[in-house]
């Protein structure tokens, strides 16, 4: 391996244990990454990439590019442009948060168990974190926000939970002096939005995921916020450039894409409620959920999860994350997928 490396060199505080890895275990049923259950059609993926073969590829996406397409994409979500943000995935959105409201003297909440990327984030900008491990509900509401900080985040519907802080939480958020971030990267499957206050509220940033809704392998998101918050973010990211062709395609045609997508929430939503009952009729406590996945909770999570494996089941053991026990997280898949992991289950638990 040669000379060691020496860590000395790199700011205190920079991760060193291994790398974020999923299970790579041969399966019939991958249902460990809340992605979309199905992919889209694929005339419609033929549509858009004959665009990419006219693009030129040797060229930078040139700002007035960046704003015919937040013109159209903005158009398709019912937003007015200067509102609007498209990102690399949500991901990038949360780093853009603790970019612009955090940071060294700069106090940020996450209330856990959450989505690891906030602390992550936090981590990267060395962000003094209040991380708050809910209660055995894991309601935000019944826990209050604590006392005031710089960046307030909330996840709405919460991953792995899949509940939500709630409407009114939010707007008692935004009467405080900071920056509020509401992550809604499941609000499609919830069919409940906070986004309409971004009209008269400057300090709410309302962050979606289109990785959750067929998009996954795009890596798209984006963001809707006062306008100068908007440019504030864009100024960040030094838009467009952290766009590819391919990514600013797609955003442009979000129009003839959400249809579809409209259609699959509609059935992930229908298939998450049978899911649920078959766990329940195991005996195992289930928690409503607005997202497109289940938790569960039972006896041994480390046991379940390794005989569902070898079902070749793959769902995600979140009993290693703040405050959760023994659950299990499963990821609503198509018909098939679920047949297989509900007849699986039944066999583990």
């Amino acid at each position: 391996m040669g000379r060691e490396f020496p860590i000395e060199i790199l700011r205190p505080g920079s991760p060193t244990e291994p790398a974020f890895k999923v299970s790579e275990v041969p399966h019939v049923a991958k249902l460990d990454q809340n992605e979309s259950a199905v992919d889209l059609p694929g005339d419609v993926k033929g549509e858009i990439l004959e665009g990419l073969a006219e693009e030129r590829w040797n060229r930078y996406p040139q700002p007035a590019r960046y704003g015919r397409t937040k013109e159209l994409f903005a158009a398709a979500i019912g937003q007015s442009p200067e509102r609007v943000i498209i990102t690399a995935g949500g991901d990038q959105l949360i780093q853009l948060a603790f970019w612009a409201a955090a940071g060294p003297g700069h106090r940020a909440r996450i209330f856990e168990p959450t989505y690891p990327m906030f602390a992550a984030f936090a981590r990267s900008t060395q962000t003094p974190v209040d991380s708050v491990v809910l209660g055995p509900d894991f309601d935000v509401a019944a826990h209050g926000l604590g006392d005031p900080v710089d960046l307030l985040n909330l996840v709405s519907p919460n991953n792995p939970t899949g509940n939500g802080p709630g409407r009114e939480l939010v707007e008692e958020a935004l009467v405080r002096p900071c920056l509020v971030f509401v992550d809604e990267a499941y609000a499609d499957y919830s069919g409940e939005s906070v986004i309409d206050l971004v009209r008269d509220h400057p300090n709410i940033l309302v962050g979606r995921s289109l990785s959750k809704a067929a998009l996954a392998g795009t890596r798209l998101g984006f963001g809707v916020g006062h306008p100068d918050l908007i440019n504030v973010l864009e100024r960040l990211l030094f838009a467009p450039y952290h766009l590819n062709a391919l990514q600013l395609l797609i955003a442009r045609h979000y129009d003839i894409i959400k249809p579809h997508l409209d259609s699959m929430v509609r059935t992930v939503t229908k298939e998450r409620e049978r899911v649920s009952g078959t766990l329940k009729k195991q005996g195992l406590k289930v928690w409503p959920s607005k997202a497109n996945f289940v938790m569960f909770e039972v006896d041994s999570a480390k046991r379940t999860y390794g005989k569902l494996l070898e079902h070749g089941v793959r769902i995600r053991d979140v009993s290693s994350m703040p405050g959760m026990g023994e659950h299990l997280r499963v990821t609503i898949g198509t018909q098939k997928e679920n047949d297989i992991f509900c007849e699986a289950i039944a066999l583990s638990v």
